[in-house]
């Protein structure tokens, strides 16, 4: 009665079955039901835990839920580890936080540094921003708010009534409490009927606008590339593409055929589809009508 009396001290718990014992040295005890262990103010439970008091490490099994005053973890299992508050788990683990939701098959968590690295079918929910990130491989930091997904990482930006903007890229860097996301290397955009490919983006949830390198934009059969470009949008819709050094080649309704070049080409959008094409900066053309351009095959 002693002994469990000092354990209790250092580690409070309670489950429906306890067994306490000593093994080569160190002390452990078996929790069956209903567990719950308290450190500070973090709580874990789960229905059967094997707690090594003298490593001060806990194994969790089933129901695993971990809460302090940041947030909330489940998963089937996990290790804790008490000095540290440091987990490792696995099995559907879902981390809710103020302004994140984060799920994978596995995740390790700093609970003092609130740092987290996700294994596995990740999902990165900013919910501020209404923002989803999937990848097989991701870090977050939790108070800066800042993470990064690998191995074909996506983002989806929710829109009402419409298809989610959908971003691939082969990393991308997450400033959430900036509103700003990072793509590098081979991105690829698309806004509903329109691809964007280009080397790296930028992209501001909040203010919707876009920053590119090495852009190329396709729509239907109309084209637009640059060095370097931007785009915006409004309620979440199209309103204008711009790229310096750039060349265009569009599509009348008529059907004749325009390319355009200048070292600034800024298109503009109205209800979705592009109505305005200004050029500045050397500006040059060839227009193909119609008829010209089925005459040109006779």
């Amino acid at each position: 009665m002693i002994f469990l009396i000092s354990l209790l001290a250092v580690t409070p718990f309670k489950a429906d079955r306890v067994e306490i014992l000593n093994q080569s040295g160190e002390r452990i005890v078996y929790l069956l039901g209903n567990v719950e262990i308290e450190q500070e103010k973090t709580i874990i439970q789960c229905l059967e835990a094997q707690l090594n008091e003298t490593r001060g490490y806990v194994f969790l099994k089933d129901n695993v839920f971990i809460k302090d005053e940041n947030g909330e973890i489940k998963a089937n299992s996990a290790i804790y580890f008490f000095d540290k508050k440091f987990s490792v788990l696995t099995g559907d683990v879902k981390l809710i936080s103020e302004n994140e939701i984060i799920s994978a098959d596995s995740l390790e968590y700093e609970g003092e540094k609130r740092i987290v690295r996700m294994f596995k079918n990740v999902m990165l929910e900013d919910t501020k921003n209404k923002v989803i990130s999937h990848g097989e491989e991701g870090f977050y930091d939790l108070n800066a708010e800042i993470g990064s997904l690998k191995k074909e990482p996506r983002i989806k930006i929710s829109r009402a009534d419409k298809m989610p903007i959908t971003i691939l890229a082969r990393e991308f860097l997450l400033k959430n409490k900036e509103n700003l996301c990072f793509g590098y290397d081979s991105v690829v955009v698309f806004i509903d009927s329109i691809t964007i490919y280009c080397d790296t983006l930028s992209y501001d949830f909040k203010k919707e606008t876009g920053c590119m390198t090495r852009p190329s934009i396709f729509e239907k059969n109309n084209e637009l590339r640059g060095i370097d470009g931007e785009f915006g949008l409004s309620n979440k819709n199209i309103d204008y593409f711009k790229v310096s050094s750039g060349i265009a080649s569009y599509w009348t309704n008529d059907g004749a055929h325009n390319i355009i070049e200048g070292e600034s080409i800024n298109i503009l959008f109205q209800e979705g589809r592009a109505f305005r094409i200004k050029v500045e900066g050397n500006p040059k053309g060839k227009l193909y009508l119609k008829e010209q351009k089925e005459n040109a095959g006779d």
